[in-house]
This record gives structure tokens, sequence and C-alpha cells, in this order.
């Protein structure tokens, strides 16, 4: 639930002004649910990768219970992911997770309108599809294709002379504007009216009527089409906004999820390894992938608790940025 006409919020702390919202405007629960993550957050920043796991993913267990009490959402005290090792080679495509019909994964995903319950997945693939870390990716494994593509001034237009809108996005990169790649893309398309840019748009058109409409109504349409729109269009937390297109080609390595779904599935798994096989995972970082596994673990939390908090108060956090 945006909130489309606040300015972006400059914070130096998103763990401060989050807990004043809730303070403000949800219950005493959800603060302290809050309140944890931080503390969770500010230990795990001491430790080796190897240990640091474990105080990450209960940062993130706790800001996504904190969310779900913020919403009234009502959840299970499971976490509603399994995890476990197949096969003897230390290889990120042998780390499997289930999704679990019922806990906080299940609820988190139903609060994005999503349902994954009952797969199987891998932490290669979870890894392949979250964002910050996708040129990381393909580095490890050269064969890979890139899934996201950059974008530069996302934004919402409105036809001249009638009441049709969408949403367009410039690809600013050369290397990406191709339109054999466009082409395939289900949903999208490329605006042929503007002919010193390569935009895209999406297909799907929705109302904004200022004579038939009340702006609630319009307001309504909006949110309608902008859940939508977060399906391929991903960003990454920085001093600057990073907006990306997911690719959504039809592939059987492609998911098709919320960027924090991912990121929890993947902590999820790289805990339960640091609780019970401890050598395992010390094996992982000195494998071929530990550059990739590094990263992750660099970013993951930062990137989680920006939507999140994001998600908590409808508006947009940025660093201000000091002279």
């Amino acid at each position: 639930m945006p909130d489309f006409e606040a300015p972006t919020v400059l914070v130096s702390d998103k763990y401060d002004y989050v807990e004043l919202w809730l303070k403000r405007n949800s219950n005493r629960k959800a603060r302290i649910l809050w309140q944890q993550a931080e503390n969770f957050y500010r230990a795990s920043l001491s430790m080796p990768n190897e240990s640091r796991a474990i105080l990450a993913y209960y940062c993130i267990l706790n800001a996504v219970k904190a969310l779900l009490e913020a919403k009234g959402i009502k959840y299970s005290q499971l976490h509603g992911v399994s995890g476990k090792s197949t096969g003897m080679r230390t290889s990120l495509c042998n780390e499997i997770s289930t999704i679990k019909s019922n806990g906080i994964f299940f609820s988190i995903n139903k609060y994005y309108g999503s349902n994954f319950s009952g797969i199987d997945v891998s932490l290669k693939n979870v890894m392949y599809n979250i964002p910050f870390v996708h040129r990381a990716y393909t580095v490890t494994y050269r064969c890979s294709k890139e899934l996201f593509i950059p974008l530069k001034d996302p934004h919402f237009v409105r036809q001249n002379g009638g009441s049709e809108a969408w949403f367009c996005a410039e690809i600013a990169d050369e290397k990406y504007c191709d339109n054999k790649v466009m082409d395939r893309q289900r949903g999208w398309e490329i605006d042929k009216s503007v002919s010193d840019k390569f935009i895209i748009r999406r297909k799907k058109r929705f109302r904004w009527d200022e004579s038939l409409n009340s702006k609630e109504d319009r307001i309504n349409e909006l949110l309608s089409y902008h859940q939508k729109i977060r399906r391929d269009i991903k960003y990454i937390h920085g001093d600057q906004r990073l907006w990306y297109y997911k690719r959504n080609d039809r592939a059987s390595d492609l998911l098709n999820w919320p960027v924090p779904s991912l990121i929890f599935v993947a902590m999820h798994r790289l805990s339960e390894l640091t609780r019970y096989d401890p050598k395992k995972l010390l094996c992982h970082f000195e494998c071929q992938h530990n550059w990739l596994l590094t990263e992750f673990m660099n970013k993951a939390t930062d990137n989680f608790i920006d939507q999140i908090a994001s998600d908590i108060t409808g508006r947009e956090l940025m660093v201000p940025g000091y002279r």
C-alpha cells in the first residue's frame, strides 16, 4: 500500500524511522519485533561469514513478523521452510529448501500475493534470481544468462487526450537494447513511438479518468496495477535509485518470487548449515562460489530491511546525501 503522494523520506537509520512509525501507527508487539530485528542486525555486523547467517536470519525473521503484525495478518510461529543437503559434492545446487504450507514464510508470501507451498528449490537457483548478487552469480557461473536489465526513469504515464495509463521505463545501456529479447517478454513491449530512446512499457493498461472517477478510485486502480508491476520490476538498495527489469522468458531456473522471499529462503538455509553442519558451510566458503556467498552475506540484510521498511510504512526511504 504505497503512499504515492508522500515525498521520499531521507533517513540515516531506517530502524529508528520505522520504530517511530510503528509507535504512532501500530501496536507494541510490532515495535518490539522490529527492535529485535535491529538488535540481531547490529550483532551480526561483528561476526565472520561462517557464523553470521544465524543472526542475519533472525533479523529477517523478526522484521517479517513486525510487518505481519503491522498489517494485522495472522501467522503461525513455524518458520515455514526446511532444508537439507543432497549428494556428496559441496555445491549450491545440492542445498535444497522445501516450502511448507503454513508458517511465517507462507504468511509473508500471502501478503505479496504469492503461494509456493510444496516447492523444492536449490540455493543455487535462489541466488540466480536475486538482483543484488546477480553480477557475482554470472561471474561465478559464466554460462548463465543475465536476468536483470538496468532501467532509468521508471514512471507511469497517461495517454494524451485519453484515460488509458501504463508503466514505462528507459533501457539506458545499449547492450540491452535488443528487440529480440523484449519480443520474448510476456506482457511487455517496446514503445515504437519514441525513436531516440529505447523505451519499454507494459502492455496492460489501467484507467485514470478524472471526469468519471474520484481520486480515491483512481488511486485504487493505480495500486492494483502497481502490485503487478512489482513482479517484473526490481530494486537494489543503495545510495542511488537502481531499478531493473527482470526477464520473464519461460525458463526452468527463473523464479517469479518477490526478492524478500528469495532472501528469506537463502538465509534460512545458510543459517541451518551454520547451526547443524558448520563444516559443510566452511567448505562452501572455500569453493568457487565463495565470492557469491560473501556478496550475499554483505548485502542481503540491508536489501531485505530496505524493502520491508518501505512495505511497513508505505514510503520510499533513502539515505540523505551529505556534502
